[in-house]
């Protein structure tokens, strides 16, 4: 079985950032559409990139009038039918850079799930290994920590990942696009009562090995004392060089 591309995430900022096209990017890295798109949200959730400069970097030369007369429906039965890339591509006159703009476009509205689009295809070249991580900012826990949603605090996950503008949570299943209200027990670890915040669900993906949710929030709504309570629990907590 092929190993998955491995890509130095420093490079692929770069690339980007140079106004590389996704075919370039494609062909450097040996990618598929569906692996160019794991690298990305990859590269979004280490916050090694914003979403604005992935916005600009597609914006720059891609022709979406092709796109925009593809059938949303057709396409995500295909999908679902176990399609490869290359007969979608063929079937909707989609170039490899306009059929991962497709992709994207299909799991922004929502029409199709993240987990769902890049389970379609065993191939070990729909998803990439990001290597020297430790280049990228700091924010990976090196212990659990908990958290639980605020309407229903029997729903569970652990902090995987912990910044003050967003974090991850493994097994707590979600879908893009969710806006939840979270607390965080941060008087476990210093004197201080729940940390409570909204956050916007950005990403979603499962383990393959473990078939484990992992799920990347943006914070979206916190008060001034639960801003720097959550500073002071980022200050105590131990995180992964």
């Amino acid at each position: 079985m092929p190993t998955k591309p491995k890509i130095k995430a420093s490079d692929a900022v770069r690339d980007i950032r140079s106004g590389i096209t996704d075919s370039q990017l494609m062909k450097k890295y040996g990618l598929s559409p569906k692996g160019l798109q794991s690298l990305v949200l990859k590269l979004l959730e280490a916050k090694a990139i914003t979403l604005a400069e992935i916005n600009r970097w597609r914006g720059t030369y891609l022709d979406t009038a092709v796109i925009q007369q593809v059938d949303g429906r057709d396409m995500v039965n295909d999908i679902r039918s176990g399609m490869t890339d290359s007969e979608l591509m063929q079937k909707y006159g989609l170039s490899a850079e306009g059929l991962g703009f497709a992709f994207q476009t299909l799991a922004d509205s929502k029409v199709i799930s993240l987990q769902e689009l890049y389970g379609t295809s065993p191939s070990a070249h729909d998803t990439v290994f990001v290597e020297t991580m430790r280049e990228l900012p700091k924010g990976h826990l090196a212990m659990a920590v908990e958290v639980c949603q605020s309407k229903r605090p029997e729903i569970r996950g652990k902090l995987s990942r912990l910044t003050e503008k967003g974090f991850a949570i493994t097994g707590m299943a979600a879908k893009t696009g969710d806006i939840i209200t979270f607390v965080i027990p941060a008087g476990d670890f210093i004197e201080a009562a729940p940390v409570v915040l909204e956050a916007l669900c950005r990403w979603v993906e499962r383990e393959g090995d473990t078939g484990e949710w992992l799920a990347g929030f943006d914070i979206t709504k916190i008060s001034g004392n639960c801003l720097e309570d959550l500073r002071r629990l980022i200050q105590a907590l131990p995180f992964l060089d």
